[in-house]
Formats: structure tokens, sequence, C-alpha cells
């Protein structure tokens, strides 16, 4: 059985220029590109994907093994009569695998393909804007392509992801 939890889709504003003021609660100043991020936790560490990235969030769902396939792999859903892929996003981002997990799951809509990830917990919507983005730390010779860019707030480092290199 598949339980949902409704994430409220994103409005014309979400990507709007913000025009009020001249500085904003989401830290951003007048004229600044603003989104919308789904956060999340995984091995205790912040990370987020664009909101227009994400279908829904699902709070469970059985997940049924599919033989021969990579570890990070953990199976398919049947969503809505859709066969979804569902992956172990630590894996994926390189984490160690935790163990009996069952956290939410986040479903990634992009163009021609529908992906689940498991995720330790879904957090919170942020408003970001472009400028606070700051590019992602070099570690080693590359950075790992599906990160975006870094953004602090409150002492909080949180890692944005590029949900179609994820689904790679």
């Amino acid at each position: 059985m598949i339980e949902i939890a409704p994430v409220t889709p994103p409005t014309s504003s979400s990507v709007s220029p913000v025009v009020s003021g001249a500085r904003h609660s989401d830290g951003g100043r007048e004229g600044d590109v603003v989104r919308r991020w789904i956060g999340f936790e995984l091995a205790g560490q912040l990370y987020g994907v664009a909101i227009l990235a994400v279908q829904e969030v699902l709070a469970s769902a059985e997940i049924e093994p599919v033989p021969g396939t990579p570890r990070e792999v953990l199976g398919v859903i049947n969503l809505r009569g859709q066969i979804v892929t569902v992956v172990d996003l630590r894996l994926r981002l390189g984490l160690q695998a935790a163990q009996g997990a069952t956290g939410p799951l986040v479903v990634f809509d992009a163009p021609g393909e529908t992906l689940a990830a498991r995720v330790d917990r879904v957090t919170h919507v942020r408003r970001i804007p472009d400028p606070a983005i700051k590019p992602a730390p070099r570690a080693g010779s590359a950075p790992c392509a599906a990160v975006i860019g870094v953004v602090t707030r409150d002492a909080e480092l949180m890692t944005l992801l590029d949900v179609p290199a994820l689904m790679r």
C-alpha cells in the first residue's frame, strides 16, 4: 500500500523575481530570482532539490526487489499504474547505506523518466535566492556531477542537487 504525503505544487511566484523591499527574510535582494527547494536528510547531512523536479513525496511504499540490479537500486513500486524505479540516494551519492532504512521516498520527475529516491527524512521547503547558492567545493579532482552548489543559513549547510544528474 502506498501512503502519499502531498507536496504543495509550485506557484508562478516560486520562480519569479522578488519585487518588494530591498532585503528579504530569505536573504535575497530586490530583483533576485528566488526558487523553492525541498530539503531532506541523508546520513545526518542536509540536501535539497528544486521543488519543480519533485512530483510527490511518499511517506511509505511497498518496494518490490528486482534481482540482478545494482546495489543502489532497491526495486520498483507501482505508483498509480506506473512502474517506478526506487534507488537508495545514500548509495547513489557514495554515502554509507542505512541499516533497516524505512524513510520516505521522494519521487522525481524528469523528461521521459520518473525515479523515486529513499531519503532518511524530508525536512522542509525553503525559498533560496539564486545569488545565495555558492559553487560546490572541489573534493579531489572534481566535484560530484549531481551537486549544483551549497547554501548556508543560520549556520546550517545545505547541498543542492541536480535531479537529472542523479537520474543518470
